[in-house]
């Protein structure tokens, strides 16, 4: 634990971190989203590489094209083991040219270190682990951009765009500048902390991954290691893979799905009432089509709304068309929602 959540605990005495490492503002649970919002994202951790061949190693290793990432420009990506199944999701941003941060979820961040660090040796950069030396921090809302400036003087201007005093990395992750990601080290933290706590609203850090559920964002926990291909997880559609780049780890399984394969998998969002208050089916849960006893597809992400629960899951195209799709011993069904994105037709 570093410094800003030391901070924090001091500030919210009753806050807790709940499974998942979602941070929960257990003082104000009930809190209303306001214009404009604040969240720890005790969910994320941090993958430093430093060195002027940075974005050359990466470009060998990850999904997305490093050409195309710099100060100015962020990117969705993946890093996939030679099946081509991810093994970590990531936001990438840049502190300078020879200075990358990859945002991923924290449980994932020392394994995929130890895994990258094996090949970086043949390169001038060096990657380290730096969960406990950076924070994320969430900023939504309509006054979101405008809170940014005042008190961090930048802010981006659009999707996937990002900006840096070379410390302190901003992304904004909407199209209309409400949601906004923050990264800097812990201290930097306590005082922006500080300043955005006066006219912003604390929420949980579950309102965020709402969010990310609510954007068909889908990202890669520990649990769900090694399960999916990026198409799985749409990011073919949301530009998390580059098909044009070259050629990296996992790639030719990734290409031969994208140009030749059939997806009988991919992500779907959708709803489901509680029966009994309590969600308790972790990431990577198996789903089910009516008694069917072979399983039809995974959990990917959920959160719980009030009655109801808010979910991301990869699932076959026909147990969505049969609409009867549950977790093992339960007999309440999903329902699946529409996405922000187009879903390509049925082959």
């Amino acid at each position: 634990m570093n410094t800003f959540w030391e901070c924090l605990t001091d500030q919210y005495p009753k806050s807790t971190l709940s499974a998942g490492h979602y941070w929960k503002v257990a003082s104000s649970p009930s809190a209303e989203l306001s214009d404009c919002n604040i969240s720890a994202l005790s969910q994320y951790g941090f993958l430093a590489i430093e060195g002027p061949d940075s974005s050359k190693f990466l470009q060998g290793q990850t999904t997305c094209d490093w050409r195309k990432i710099d100060t100015e420009n962020a990117a969705l990506g993946s890093y996939c083991n030679i099946k081509g199944r991810m093994v970590i999701s990531f936001i990438a941003g840049m502190r300078s040219s020879d200075n990358v941060l990859l945002r991923l979820h924290a449980d994932t961040a020392e394994s995929a270190c130890a895994t990258l660090a094996k090949y970086i040796v043949f390169s001038k950069a060096k990657i380290r682990d730096a969960t406990s030396e950076y924070v994320a921090i969430g900023i939504s809302g309509k006054s979101a951009r405008s809170q940014l400036i005042q008190h961090i003087g930048m802010a981006p201007t659009a999707l996937m765009k990002q900006v840096t005093d070379g410390q302190t990395v901003l992304v904004q992750l909407d199209d209309e500048g409400e949601r906004f990601e923050c990264w800097t080290l812990a201290e930097s933290a306590i005082e922006l902390w500080a300043k955005l706590s006066t006219n912003a609203t604390a929420i949980d850090s579950t309102h965020w991954e709402a969010q990310n559920i609510a954007a068909g964002l889908g990202e890669i926990c520990a649990a769900t290691q090694d399960t999916f291909i990026p198409q799985m997880l749409n990011y073919q559609l949301i530009g998390g893979v580059s098909f044009n780049k070259g050629c990296y780890t996992g790639q030719e399984v990734v290409a031969r799905m994208q140009y030749r394969g059939k997806l009988k998998r991919r992500l779907y969002r959708a709803t489901m009432a509680q029966s009994d208050g309590t969600f308790s089916h972790a990431p990577g849960t198996d789903l089910y089509s009516g008694d069917q006893t072979q399983s039809i597809g995974n959990l990917v992400s959920a959160v719980e709304n009030k009655d109801k629960v808010e979910l991301l899951a990869v699932l076959t195209e026909d147990s969505v068309a049969a609409n009867n799709i549950h977790f093992a011993d339960e007999s309440i069904c999903l329902t699946i929602l529409d996405l922000p994105y187009a879903l390509p037709s049925a082959e």
